[in-house]
This record gives structure tokens, C-alpha cells and sequence, in this order.
């Protein structure tokens, strides 16, 4: 005999609550009518359920307490161009920032400009790098993205190396080496990979070994 949809409904709604869940899987209670009519009810999915995440906050709080180093701010904006000199005119000539130096590499496809925002001596200041390339058909192409990358005080740049590669964050081939300032650098590369699958999420990201003078101040 075929039961109404009204007769369906009323079942439905007298028998919910028998719904269970038991140790994280949905188990279901089989609700009988009189006449024999057998109908199962299915819970909404745990995922709809979940408000907390206790596994992701307790790696965060590990990672927390194990970081043997500490990003103290932003050390240097770098932009990129196939001539700097239009880089220059705009941020020399009308911005009016401070030329205080300059840096060419043939290993590193680079001929930059090196400006500086703020105060010289100041551990607030930021540096500002306009780079062309000196063989624009040649890698790294320092002109590709135009905003290339930026640069991260650290406090103490081997141990933050070491502890990031142990946690699988990419690095770009050279290591430890000196920048254009003459601070100890590397790079976190834009992109992770299968064997260290965090990267700078499509940005370069360059390290850089902080001074005494700048620990002190921004610690």
C-alpha cells in the first residue's frame, strides 16, 4: 500500500530526534510504523557541523613556540623595469627619495639603483631598489614581475634558514650571500614545490640579516 506524502512528512518529524552519532560517525536509527514501513534518516555531513579547527591552531601554537628567530619589519622594496631610468625619474625627480648608492651583478642579471625612504641611520627607513637587467633576454629576469620583491629584516638569518627549509618552505638556488647593501641575504621562492611546498605565494621574498643596531631598536 502507498503512503501519502502528508503520512511521510508526520513520520518524518515524529521520529528526527532518533537520529545519532557516535564517536564521529553517523549512525542512523531505523523508525517503524505500524504498518511495517521501514524509513532511514541521514544527518547533515559533520563538515556542515564544524565550527572549530583544534588540529590547525595546536600546529600554529607549536610553530609559535619552536621559531628560533623573529622578522623584525620590512627592509627594502624592489622594482623592476627594462630601463630604470623611467624608475628613477618618477621616484627620484618627482617622489624626491634619496639616491645613496648603487649595485651592478653580472651573476644576477642586475643593475639597480639603491634609494632610501626615511632617515639614513634610521632602522625605520626602507630601502628602495630600481633594477633593469643587463641581459634582458638572460634569467633572472628582474624586470618580470615589475614589482620583484620585497626584503624582511631577520634577526638572525642562518637559524630562520634552517628552521624554514626543516619546515618546508622553498628556497631559491644560492643560499646565504651579500646583498646589495652588504647585509647577509636569501631568498624564499615565489613558488613551493612536491619535496618544500611553501612558497612566498607568487611573491620573492629576500631575507635579510639585520645589524645589532637594527635588533636592538626593532625587537
Amino acid at each position: 500500500m502507498v503512503k501519502s506524502a502528508s503520512f511521510l512528512s508526520g513520520v518524518l518529524f515524529r521520529h528526527a530526534s532518533r537520529v545519532i552519532r557516535h564517536q564521529g560517525r553517523h549512525h542512523y536509527k531505523t523508525c517503524s510504523t505500524s504498518t511495517n514501513h521501514n524509513i532511514r534518516y541521514a544527518p547533515p555531513p559533520i563538515s556542515s557541523m564544524r565550527t572549530s579547527f583544534p588540529a590547525r591552531s595546536l600546529t600554529s601554537s607549536t610553530l609559535q613556540s619552536s621559531r628560533p628567530f623573529k622578522v623584525l619589519g620590512l627592509q627594502q622594496v624592489a622594482i623592476g623595469s627594462l630601463d630604470k631610468s623611467a624608475l628613477s625619474n618618477l621616484w627620484c625627480n618627482i617622489f624626491g627619495v634619496q639616491q645613496i648608492g648603487s649595485y651592478k651583478s653580472e651573476r644576477e642579471n642586475v643593475d639597480e639603483d639603491i634609494l632610501l625612504l626615511g632617515k639614513s641611520g634610521c632602522p625605520h627607513s626602507v630601502e628602495v631598489d630600481l633594477m633593469m637587467p643587463i641581459a634582458p633576454d638572460k634569467s633572472p629576469k628582474v624586470h618580470v614581475p615589475c614589482l620583484n620583491h620585497i626584503g624582511l629584516w631577520v634577526d638572525d638569518l642562518p637559524e630562520a634558514v634552517k628552521w624554514m627549509e626543516r619546515n618546508g618552505v622553498r628556497f631559491t638556488p644560492g643560499g646565504i650571500r651579500k646583498g646589495a647593501a652588504g647585509h647577509d641575504v636569501t631568498f624564499i621562492h615565489p613558488k613551493g614545490n612536491e619535496q618544500s611546498p611553501i612558497g612566498g605565494g607568487g611573491v620573492l621574498i629576500e631575507l635579510v640579516q639585520a645589524p645589532k643596531e637594527v635588533i636592538e631598536a626593532l625587537s
